[in-house]
């Protein structure tokens, strides 16, 4: 052919092939697990419920981080205070534009 490179090499994809075939399989088995899960009453229940307990176990870490956070802050922001500038009165019309900046250079190139 005319429009292909002269050094051109081709690789096999075998591996790939393989690993899309086993994500394929992989995700027929988890769909069989979830569904043999669900027509099983009790194993239904002991995932739920181990589920459950792994979210409310989540969700009490992050409140206890949260609240830890929020107790340390106090001291740190009491201890750094306010600082603020007096007698400066700051305008809009004081503000001057910057000469050359680098997106007026890629503008002229």
């Amino acid at each position: 052919m005319a429009n292909e490179a002269r050094n051109l090499q081709k690789q096999g994809t075998g591996k790939s092939a393989v690993g899309l075939a086993m994500i394929a399989v992989g995700i027929v088995l988890l769909i069989g697990l979830i569904v043999w899960i669900l027509t099983n009453p009790a194993v239904l229940d002991v995932v739920v419920t181990l589920a459950l307990a792994i979210v409310v176990a989540l969700v009490v870490i992050c409140l206890i981080i949260a609240g830890i956070m929020a107790i340390i802050a106090l001291p740190m922001y009491a201890v750094k205070g306010e600082q603020y500038q007096e007698g400066v009165d700051y305008s809009l019309s004081d503000v001057k534009p910057v000469k050359e900046s680098s997106s007026e250079k890629k503008e002229n190139e």
